[in-house]
């Protein structure tokens, strides 16, 4: 799990420490890591991370695009890191599902202003979570309950 230093108060800004990494990614990380050790009660162990590796590769790729993301601040690309995130969940879950319904409740009530140019990085970020989410579920064999 990755280490975070925590700053209270609105747009916290936390990010994991050493990497630069997002928080929000490194916690999806670690829930993949954790569906892949899941699986190792059913099958093989080496089957079970091969299983994950694809999707933990693709968020390495996925927090690089969004540190190189130009009208984002530090706050801004954590807080583009939680719309995909909420785009996963929706993707893997459904839309209705309580976990999509809440992180994307949240997101709307952040307070903060943001411009255009983010809103847009935000929304974009949202929708290939949301396709990233889909793919999963379809190689998991079926959407995810929560």
């Amino acid at each position: 799990m990755a280490a975070t230093n925590v700053k209270a108060g609105h747009g916290t800004g936390t990010q994991a420490a050493g990497a630069r990494e997002l928080v929000a990614i490194a916690e999806l990380a670690d829930i993949l890591r954790q569906l892949g050790a899941d699986a190792l009660d059913a099958v093989d162990a080496a089957d079970a991370r091969i299983g994950v590796m694809p999707f933990l590769d693709g968020l390495k790729h996925v927090s690089q695009h969004i540190q190189r993301m130009q009208p984002l601040d530090a706050d801004g690309r954590e807080r583009a890191a939680r719309h995909y995130f909420a785009g996963v969940f929706a993707g893997a879950c459904g839309d209705d599902s309580a976990i999509a319904y809440g992180v994307s409740g949240s997101l709307s009530q952040e307070p903060g202003a943001v411009s255009d140019a983010a809103a847009r990085c935000f929304a974009r970020l949202a929708r290939i979570g949301r396709r990233h989410g889909r793919v999963f579920a379809a190689r998991r064999g079926a959407r995810v309950l929560a």
